[in-house]
């Protein structure tokens, strides 16, 4: 089994709303053994090449810097929807530590085996003091997952799940907590309902001025290029629930939790970084 799951080619994701597990202080984290740790790691090969340009032309030079301004405690706390296999987690803490910052990431996926591959790139990667044991919320009715996309040909892995359901008094205590949540290459690859949780997950546990990081492809106006629409029917062949999200539709969906479009950034492969951030009067 460890085998075949080391063989799947799995994209991390964004890109998931969700119910939190107990209060993550009080969780330990999973000590594996070498040859257990090697058997629960995935792969994405998506991830391993958008996790340089999402860090170098996004989350490095703007995100972290604008929250840094009006952080009393000099620290940033992270929430990661849908984290997938784990690239991105390690890869962005890894970077943050590097540059002297004191961070604090909460990843989190509803797929049983993205969350034991997160936690042992974690141990692997010896950031156990700065990434907390993976959750399984679940965003929306079904869930979002990254390990959707990249021919696992399990329709909706959220469905299908071990993790606590999307109540929202189950992460109450976090309200208003995060600084960032980042939902990497969900969007297009779970039901739409899991792009409302999303926001409504973000919208509640944001604090005020926090930013809401979401990558991936997009519409605008209905069309996108070539290579995207074709990308679009393919996953409406797969399933009829997901699709290339049009821009607009993304945005209106953020602005009913109180989180206002910031701004955009194209990045390769005709992906979008789309930043939003909670406004100061949402309570």
């Amino acid at each position: 089994m460890a085998k075949l799951l080391k063989s799947l080619y799995i994209a991390q994701a964004t890109s998931s709303a969700v119910a939190f597990l107990p209060k993550f202080s009080i969780l330990t984290p999973l000590r594996m053994t070498s040859s257990s740790r090697i058997a629960a790691i995935l792969e994405s090969p998506s991830a391993e090449r958008n996790k340089g340009p999402i860090y170098d032309m996004a989350i490095g030079p703007k995100v972290f810097p604008t929250l840094m301004e009006n952080n009393d405690d000099n620290k940033i706390r992270v929430l990661e929807l849908a984290a997938g296999c784990g690239v991105h987690s390690t890869y962005f803490v890894s970077r943050a530590l590097a540059e002297g910052m004191n961070i604090e990431w909460h990843p989190s996926d509803p797929d049983p085996e993205a969350r034991l591959s997160i936690d042992a790139r974690v141990e692997k990667d010896s950031l156990v003091d700065s990434v907390r044991t993976a959750n399984g919320w679940i965003l929306g009715k079904a869930g979002g997952t990254a390990c959707n996309d990249g021919h696992r040909d399990k329709g909706d892995a959220g469905a299908n799940n071990n993790g606590i359901g999307g109540v929202e008094a189950d992460y109450s205590q976090y309200h208003n907590y995060f600084d960032l949540v980042t939902n990497i290459n969900m969007i297009h690859i779970s039901p739409w309902e899991a792009t409302i949780g999303l926001m409504e997950c973000a919208g509640k546990t944001l604090r005020k001025g926090g930013i809401l990081l979401c990558y991936g492809p997009y519409k605008k106006g209905g069309t996108a290029v070539e290579s995207n629409l074709a990308f679009d029917r393919s996953l409406r062949s797969r399933d009829s629930r997901w699709g290339v999200r049009n821009l607009e539709d993304v945005i209106d969906a953020a602005k009913k939790e109180g989180l206002t479009l910031d701004s955009y950034i194209e990045m390769p492969s005709n992906n979008l970084t789309v930043l939003f951030r909670k406004e100061t009067s949402t309570n």
